[in-house]
């Protein structure tokens, strides 16, 4: 978990912070960059002030996650390993239009999938693994409906034969509206755990094992167009089962 992630996390320390900002008392860095988040979110942030108590209902508390992970997100420039990545990544989504409200939930997004996406220790910070992630977001932003398109084609011309080929179609078109509805994103934890919950529990052992495989073959082309990057495969591919993760 991102320090400014697990900092802020803690509503004491939230608050505590807007504290100072309104009464005009110096803020450390990592607080500048809570009280810019709150700015760019005037919504969370009226959510978190109008709380009384460390009792929070579940709308402030996710207004306290979001905060907070903006806050990270905007940190990301000031480390020394992830600044030419942060830079890429915001100018990649700039590029394609993304504004900068929608550049900072997609790195917080990032940093949120890497605090609690993984059965890990969230106290350690996996800087790799957000460097390879903002690493995938040029070519995530660049996708268009011609190139995902295309994209699914290609996947099911790849067919061994018919069975392949219908799990193949099947799995690529849930998991493209699953992960890339409302735009290209990382594929994460949570989006297989949907396509195995909507796609495969259900079905017969014989078609799991198809739609598994079709899944695995799935992001292993989605890897070689850089939409999925290695650290990225293997824990997802483990997510599945697959003992060549």
């Amino acid at each position: 978990m991102h320090p400014v992630l697990a900092r802020f996390l803690t509503a004491d320390a939230a608050k505590e912070t807007l504290r100072k900002e309104k009464a005009g008392e110096p803020l450390t860095p990592e607080e500048q960059h809570f009280v810019a988040a709150a700015d760019a979110n005037p919504k969370q942030r009226a959510m978190l002030q109008g709380v009384s108590g460390r009792a929070l209902s579940s709308d402030a508390q996710a207004s306290l996650v979001l905060l907070a992970a903006h806050a990270a997100a905007r940190a990301l420039a000031e480390d020394p390993s992830l600044t030419s990545a942060t830079q890429k990544a915001r100018e990649a989504l700039k590029e394609e239009g993304a504004s900068d409200e929608e550049t900072d939930a997609f790195l917080a997004s990032i940093l949120l999938e890497e605090a609690f996406g993984y059965e890990q220790e969230v106290d350690a910070f996996d800087a790799d693994y957000v460097k390879e992630s903002l690493g995938e977001v040029p070519a995530l932003a660049a996708l268009s409906k011609a190139s995902v398109d295309a994209l699914f084609l290609a996947f099911i011309k790849a067919s061994e034969n018919d069975a392949d080929r219908k799990a193949r179609e099947h799995i690529a078109r849930a998991l493209f509206e699953i992960a890339w509805a409302e735009g290209p994103t990382s594929i994460n934890p949570e989006h297989l755990e949907t396509l195995l919950d909507n796609e495969v529990v259900q079905e017969s052992d014989e078609v799991q094992d198809a739609r598994v495989r079709a899944t695995v073959s799935l992001l292993q082309t989605l890897a070689h167009q850089g939409l999925v990057g290695p650290l990225r495969l293997t824990r997802l591919r483990a997510q599945l089962g697959d003992d060549d993760a």
